[in-house]
């Protein structure tokens, strides 16, 4: 049996053909709108690289009606309907004296009091940078600047400008023969671009110097010398202590090779706990532990504790919260609980190689520190020695040096979730390493290359707050800071499953976006209470520190669990 198909004519009905010429205009149409979207997209695109940038004002503190400099790029080649806004007051067009696309000159209003200085064109708002009235400066006050007798009260700043990184000796009175839990507060604008709290704009606030910097180089009652602080800016300078705050006295902080930026900024609220079970004893025992802090930075600060419990002993060493179980019984069980609001910024920097800062003089304690091996990052290791000699090609010391490490960890370290050995130079010999042993190759090359360096700790987090362990690394530029990066998902890795919140990888070179909350920067070694007691450290963690419990001799066996920092929230 056969059967005979009809004919092709039979088979194209010409009552189909207005379906097929629908069918061409709906393509037709399609093709269309995504040719707008090509448009817009680039026009987008062209909007963003065009937005201006301001690297200075000069002067930065001067009376009402100074005439101002404002340098930087993109302001357009001629005035038109752009404008500088200062801190919400616009110039008449009479107040403007030169406009070029890198330069302006004008007069500012005699309203103007200290605030924040951009400039806005049809491409956006630039960045920031922050003017003082001089008429509005606090001016030191005989007989104690904070009204307390025997408070702290600043007479005099040398010099009374710097970079980052410089040296600044501040003299006075009542600062306290020894330091103790005293501070030296600088000038730090919590402003970002798009940022979710336009209500910090209205006045600075301060940044302390990090421990881990060791930027204090002399304190005693009457003078403190200390190194300028990352993330400090042009503004006043206070010292703070248990009798009180002194008057501010201004400081000029200009930045050197380059300029960073905060943009975007998410507010998280972290908890974290800890359990101690099956507690043996043989005599009065005690259990302390060393719980890890948000680490604070220019753009990561700490804004505040929520809970802790039980209280700590000591609530901040060395980047961690001590707390303390004593008079442990046999079958005790004990829990720590701990909860805190970190708000976090992205951050990118803006380098020049040709005008980093030197160092050369004067060098900070910092740059010595992390530049030498440690017991987290071996540095001096004869195979990464060899390595970097080998990446370098003579370039050491300088931006270009991190550049070429960059280069060879993208292109010859293979990043793996799992199966990596756990040792960092292992894995450097297997050319493959997960996210811990990758920041620790890197730091080591790093400074190998000549150039301060140190792994950070920390979580990553995504859109749904689902948080996993990470670490990245921060190389140290003097006059411009600690810059970020983030070789791991600069080579298109997605830890945990996690995709890089910038699609352009090349961004974490310098950059680090706001998905990334930072514990523990660099080694840090903690100091036992318990000369005879038994320490337990802990790696692999979200802190690189020398350990994390210590147990008396009382207590004879016990068990702990470290549960995960978790994410309760973020806006």
């Amino acid at each position: 049996m056969s059967l005979e198909l009809p004919s092709a004519p039979s088979l194209r009905p010409s009552v189909h053909r207005p379906a097929r010429r629908k069918r061409r205009g709906l393509i037709a149409l399609s093709c269309l709108f995504g040719i707008s979207a090509l448009v817009l997209l680039g026009a987008l695109a062209l909007s963003v690289i065009g937005r201006p940038r301001l690297d200075a004002l000069v002067p930065a503190i001067g009376p009402p009606g100074q005439e101002l400099s404002l340098s930087g790029a993109h302001f357009g080649a001629a005035r038109g309907e752009s404008f500088v806004d200062a801190d919400g007051l616009t110039p008449v067009s009479s107040a403007y004296l030169e406009w070029s696309d890198a330069r302006i000159r004008l007069k500012l209003p005699a309203s103007f009091d200290s605030g924040l200085v951009r400039v806005v064109t049809r491409k956006g708002r630039s960045n920031p940078k922050i003017f003082m009235n001089e008429a509005k400066l606090p001016k030191p006050i005989q007989g104690g600047a904070t009204g307390v007798s025997g408070g702290p009260r600043i007479d005099a700043l040398s010099p009374d400008e710097g970079t980052l990184g410089s040296l600044v000796a501040v003299s006075g009175s009542g600062f306290g023969e020894s330091r103790g839990d005293s501070r030296l507060l600088f000038s730090w604008t919590s402003d970002t671009e798009g940022g979710v709290h336009p209500e910090d704009r209205q006045s600075p606030s301060t940044i302390a110097i990090p421990e881990s910097d060791a930027g204090y180089a002399f304190w005693s009652d009457s003078l403190i010398r200390a190194r300028i602080p990352d993330g400090a800016i042009s503004g006043p300078v206070l010292v703070r202590t248990a009798r009180g705050d002194s008057k501010g006295a201004f400081l000029r902080v200009f930045p050197s090779g380059g300029s960073k930026r905060l943009s975007s900024r998410i507010s998280y609220s972290l908890a974290q706990s800890v359990s101690v079970t099956h507690c043996r004893v043989s005599s009065p025992a005690e259990l302390y532990l060393w719980a890890p802090l948000p680490a604070d930075s220019d753009s990561q600060r700490l804004v505040r504790v929520l809970g802790q419990e039980p209280p700590p002993v000591v609530g901040d060493y060395q980047g961690t919260a001590l707390y303390r179980f004593a008079e442990l019984a046999n079958g005790q069980e004990r829990t720590m609980r701990q909860s805190f609001l970190v708000q976090v910024s992205a951050v990118e920097a803006t380098i020049d190689p040709g005008r980093q800062g030197s160092a050369t003089r004067d060098p900070p304690a910092l740059m010595a520190a992390y530049s030498a091996p440690d017991p987290l990052v071996p540095s001096d290791a004869a195979a990464v020695q060899a390595l970097a000699n080998k990446i370098l090609r003579g370039d050491r010391g300088d931006w270009k040096a991190a550049c070429l490490v960059w280069d060879w960890l993208l292109a010859k370290l293979a990043w793996t979730e799992r199966g990596a050995r756990d040792k960092p130079l292992d894995a450097l010999a297997d050319r493959r390493a997960d996210s811990y042993s990758y920041s620790i190759i890197a730091a080591a090359l790093l400074r190998a290359a000549g150039l301060p360096a140190r792994p950070v700790a920390g979580y990553l987090v995504d859109q749904n707050l689902k948080a996993v362990r990470h670490y990245w690394d921060e190389v140290y530029l003097y006059g411009l800071g600690w810059i970020a990066l983030d070789p791991v998902l600069g080579s298109g890795a997605e830890p945990g499953g996690m995709r890089a919140p910038w699609d352009d990888r090349s961004r974490y070179l310098g950059g680090i976006d706001d998905r990334h909350i930072a514990f523990s920067r660099g080694f840090s070694r903690l100091a036992p209470l318990i000369p005879s007691g038994r320490r337990v450290a802990k790696e692999r963690r979200w802190s690189f520190q020398s350990f994390y419990e210590e147990a008396s001799s009382g207590l004879l066996a016990y068990s702990s669990y470290w549960g995960d920092v978790e994410v309760t929230g973020a806006y």
